[in-house]
């Protein structure tokens, strides 16, 4: 579909004067809480915290000092069973040290359907539970993805193409069939959930009916019934939360599976400027994600000749880890003395028949955690290209426990501020998402740091 044609077809976007202002003045007495299966889910917001360590005391002091924060789980790295041990973790501590029914929970996830959905949500719903229903809004602006007649989409140029005829839906772990949501909750809940138990906000209930026509909607809702939630703008997201907030004033219990636009209206952040980070003269980039777009934008930065450049193989971390380990490792000692550095993995994906896909990915991204743990020239920023790779490079090699968005230094691509614990506090970790931006994005967010 053309997306200039079809928004002609739809009534006008309804515009509530102060929208965010009245969400974050609702959001008073309770607690928000995302629980981001990836690093990268924070690409909206700014002047937040995240956790990377919730055992101790750290998650009850976030609680009781931060409205809104994030936890990172990482479970999109590891399987079904290990994601569904995380969550359950985190939501027994979640209950213990706090009331769950003034805790507004967000399982954030990918905006392009990958992720453990049903393990999850089923997880969140049997330690938090019980809720009414399942909010689900994949809907993210900054990555031109919408939902419309409860099918979700990716916006390439004016075309709309449904999110099934993407790259994203053959994710080798992933991967999935359908864009039209019900049938895609059906698909992904192992039979939890029929195409018919799924319930729809549409287009026309947020802009014809306003938060009214969403709060009486959701009054009707029981049992954790899932909620679709169609949205082409944020304008879109704040009439719905609006009414949400009204049902939920009521009583009524929500569970919210969300891409991350969701969790800027739901805490109802402003929307903020770009940051213009201060020039720095050396900086290491280190790109692990597989995706087209990130190939692309690795190729278009290697043309600037005065980035030094090291390619990991794939097959030596597989084979050879310690040792290969300890050589890279003295290499970009080497070269990062001079000048910036690109580290970045081969570009084909290697699989050995023995080893499954999730298995091989983390071990790379453990690799290349570990490399930057044996840093021992500190870069002056650091770039990374890829959730997983930027949750292990942050955990394992950065040592970070707890760190601040400072904002975003292009849409979409969340800038970090690393805490005192960490090897090197305060320096700027920039969290690159795989699939966002054009080919130039990664050269020009390495622009903005460079002298």
């Amino acid at each position: 579909m053309k997306y200039s044609e079809v928004i002609k077809t739809l009534p006008e976007v309804l515009k509530i004067p102060d929208a965010r202002k009245k969400i974050r003045e609702s959001n008073k007495s309770s607690k928000i809480v995302v629980l981001d299966d990836d690093s990268t889910g924070c690409q909206t917001v700014h002047d937040i915290s995240i956790l990377l360590e919730w055992k101790g005391n750290i998650l009850r002091e976030t609680l009781f000092e931060e409205d809104v924060f994030y936890i990172l789980t990482n479970s999109r790295a590891y399987s079904e069973r290990k994601a569904m041990a995380i969550n359950r973790d985190i939501a027994k501590r979640l209950r213990e040290s706090f009331n769950p029914n003034k805790l507004k929970i967000i399982s954030r996830s990918d905006s392009t359907l990958r992720g453990h959905f049903y393990g999850e949500v089923k997880t969140l719903m049997n330690v938090l539970g019980p809720f009414d229903g399942i909010i689900i809004a994949p809907y993210f602006k900054e990555g031109k993805r919408f939902t419309l007649f409860d099918t979700h989409y990716v916006l390439d140029n004016d075309e709309l193409i449904e999110v099934n005829k993407t790259e994203f839906s053959k994710d080798p772990i992933f991967g999935y069939k359908n864009a039209y949501l019900p049938h895609w909750v059906e698909e992904k809940s192992k039979g939890l959930w029929r195409h018919e138990d799924v319930f729809s906000i549409s287009i026309e209930d947020i802009r014809k009916g306003g938060p009214k026509r969403i709060r009486e909607l959701l009054l009707g809702i029981q049992n954790g019934k899932p909620v679709i939630v169609n949205a082409l703008c944020d304008e879109d997201l704040e009439v719905f939360v609006l009414g949400l907030i009204e049902a939920e004033k009521t009583g009524k219990r929500f569970l919210y599976r969300t891409a991350a636009s969701f969790v800027k209206i739901r805490a109802g952040i402003e929307d903020k400027e770009l940051i213009s980070p201060p020039k720095k003269e050396r900086g290491l980039i280190i790109v692990g994600s597989f995706v087209k777009t990130t190939t692309e934008q690795l190729s278009r930065l290697l043309r600037n000749r005065r980035i030094s450049r090291i390619e990991v193989s794939i097959s030596n971390i597989l084979s050879n880890y310690q040792q290969y380990l300890k050589k890279v490792a003295e290499e970009i000692n080497i070269k990062l003395k001079r000048n910036s550095l690109v580290v970045y993995t081969e570009r084909e994906y290697f699989k050995p028949d023995s080893k499954d896909e999730l298995k091989v990915g983390e071990e790379i991204s453990n690799f290349l955690g570990s490399l930057v743990r044996k840093l021992r020239v500190a870069p002056k920023f650091i770039i990374s290209k890829g959730g997983i790779t930027s949750y292990m490079i942050a955990k394992r090699g950065l040592r970070a426990k707890k760190v601040r968005v400072l904002g975003q230094v292009a849409p979409g691509v969340p800038v970090w501020e690393l805490g005192r614990e960490s090897k090197y506090p305060k320096l700027l970790y920039v969290v690159f998402p795989g699939n966002i931006g054009d080919e130039n994005t990664l050269l020009e967010v390495y622009k903005k740091f460079t002298k």
